[in-house]
């Protein structure tokens, strides 16, 4: 399991890394949604966000989590589909919750073929 503690002047929240849905820019804040529904509000932008996470993650590995452009960072673990044309990524833990989340056009174009890319087994040439 991976948990970053948050501790400000009134408060101490331990956030599971693993069960985060996705955090979305709410003006100074940041709404932090787990995959289960529930949400709260940090008092953190979202910038600061990602460096907490960068602080927190093991250097070297694929991404957990991935910055969608100013507003979104989602937790790639959780993602099932991508549709460009339509502009929605759906976040899911392939039971019982879903989140449909809106992405400029651009944005997905260019993160699907990244997914796609390390989903992808390379080609292998046959031998002459």
């Amino acid at each position: 399991m991976r948990k970053v503690c948050l501790n400000t002047r009134d408060e101490l929240l331990i956030i599971d890394l693993d069960k985060v849905a996705f955090f979305q820019a709410n003006g100074n804040y940041t709404r932090l949604t787990y995959i289960s529904g529930h949400a709260l509000t940090l008092n953190t932008g979202l910038s600061g966000v990602e460096k907490i996470l960068a602080a927190v993650l093991p250097k070297g590995i694929p991404a957990m989590f991935v910055r969608m452009g100013r507003s979104l960072i989602i937790n790639q673990t959780y993602l099932s589909n991508i549709n460009v044309p339509k502009q929605y990524l759906t976040l899911s833990d392939i039971e019982s919750h879903h989140f449909k989340l809106n992405v400029p056009k651009a944005l997905l174009k260019v993160y699907k073929d990244k997914v796609a890319a390390r989903y992808t087994a390379p080609q292998q040439t046959p031998d002459k």
